[in-house]
């Protein structure tokens, strides 16, 4: 992710963030309730498409506009949810 803003309204929750992660590392994404964490990934899921910057994967500018989109991209957030459908396998909870 590179220069990633976001706004809502008046609000800047995002700016000119640079976020890089490369297969094999673990990375943790911390911060104050409200910080912008969660906006982050929600744009890197495919679930916010109105923002400033680019997604790139594997050097490739991506145009998220869903997470079928992201999904396709390689991408997949787990959300902190818990309420998973039993009914449903491990994979089939996460979008």
């Amino acid at each position: 992710m590179r220069r990633i803003s976001k706004s809502f309204g008046l609000t800047q929750v995002l700016r000119d963030v640079d976020f890089q992660l490369r297969p094999g590392e673990v990375h943790a994404l911390m911060g104050e309730n409200g910080a912008g964490k969660s906006t982050l990934m929600k744009i890197a899921a495919g679930l916010i498409e109105d923002f400033e910057g680019q997604i790139l994967v594997e050097g490739q500018p991506v145009y998220l506009t869903s997470p079928r989109d992201a999904t396709r991209a390689g991408i997949a957030m787990i959300h902190q949810e818990l309420s998973l459908v039993p009914e449903l396998e491990v994979d089939e909870n996460i979008f």
